[in-house]
């Protein structure tokens, strides 16, 4: 699927401004952000349940809605699975059941596939259960479930793992990478759960403003800009960030620092670098060879280090440690 010019005005402001966004085949895809970035709007154009005030989408090289590729054809090859998904009135069965159903598939057939997708979730026993019956995370199984049983060559997922607890993130989020590995699905995560972005994507594009940045937004800030005798800071409201910029951008109102850009140390670090802080280690995530630290400090920073620096520093969950980073860093958005 290939996304062309696609923008999308919603009272009279422009949410959606994507110049050219590309997604191959059998990939899983991350899309990031802060709430109101436009991402779950994106991700219903994606899917077609929403039409854009202007761009074109290609789908296997062909514009949608030409003689080559139909609309329909494109909508039953994709599916989309909500953050807060509405479950009928009915039992789990019926329910994971109804798009085979309004496709015309045979009983038999259905039971079929509707057991299989309920194994694939792990809701094996379920069939009878009443949808009022079931838990958030139990919900957003039986969702999925429902989408997967369709077979579809695209699932678009928005905040597939918002409000459910540790147990179910983790089976959703294995779900997610066995139908990507086993069915070669591909599947597109809008979430603002950065490490759960980084862990399971090939590929992680950032949404800010409904366009797509390139810095990272693992540290993103809102605030105001302030000129200085001593130069440009950006105020938070609970912290000063010193930017090296000569000019004041008048419309920003944030700013992002990229975590590799952030030096983690025990004491003091001796450094010409003009901003500094102390803080907490909250979190550590293992991310496959590098690990992210979440640091509480006036704000909260993420800073990505090696898996051989946090042993050699000696760093744990608690420990306090100071940040280090250049005026430079910070990229204004």
């Amino acid at each position: 699927m290939e996304l062309k010019n696609i923008t999308h005005i919603y009272h009279k402001k422009k949410v959606v401004d994507i110049a050219d966004l590309s997604l191959e085949k059998g990939r899983i895809y991350s899309m990031i952000g802060p709430n109101g970035s436009g991402k779950t709007t994106l991700l219903s154009i994606m899917g077609l349940i929403l039409k854009p005030t202007s761009g074109e989408i290609y789908f296997d090289g062909h514009p949608i809605g030409a003689e080559k590729i139909s609309l329909m054809a494109v909508q039953r090859s994709m599916t989309m699975v909500l953050q807060n998904p509405y479950l009928f009135n009915m039992s789990v069965a019926n329910n994971v059941a109804y798009g085979l159903r309004t496709r015309g598939i045979p009983r038999k057939v259905r039971e079929s596939r509707v057991s299989e997708a309920l194994e694939w979730v792990g809701l094996t026993g379920f069939e009878k259960r009443g949808a009022k019956e079931l838990s958030g995370g139990e919900t957003k199984l039986v969702a999925l479930a429902r989408a997967l049983v369709l077979d579809p060559a695209i699932v678009l997922l928005d905040e597939p793992t918002a409000n459910v607890d540790t147990r179910h993130i983790h089976r959703l989020e294995g779900i997610i990478t066995r139908i990507n590995r086993e069915r070669g699905t591909t599947v597109v995560i809008a979430t603002h759960n950065m490490s759960q972005a980084y862990r399971l994507a090939d590929t992680v594009f950032s949404l800010f403003d409904g366009s797509l940045v390139a810095s990272a937004m693992h540290n993103l800030f809102s605030g105001q800009f302030q000129q200085t005798d001593e130069g440009l800071l950006f105020d938070t409201g609970a912290i000063h960030i010193w930017v090296s910029h000569d000019a004041l951008p008048l419309s920003s109102t944030h700013v992002t620092i990229d975590p590799e850009n952030i030096i983690i140390s025990k004491e003091p670090f001796a450094s010409s670098a003009r901003n500094r802080f102390e803080g907490v280690i909250t979190q550590i995530i293992d991310q496959g060879g590098k690990i992210l630290l979440e640091i509480r400090s006036q704000e909260t920073f993420k800073a990505l280090i090696t898996g051989h620096s946090l042993r050699e520093i000696g760093l744990g969950i608690g420990s306090r440690v100071y940040l280090t980073f250049k005026a430079s860093s910070v990229n204004i958005l």
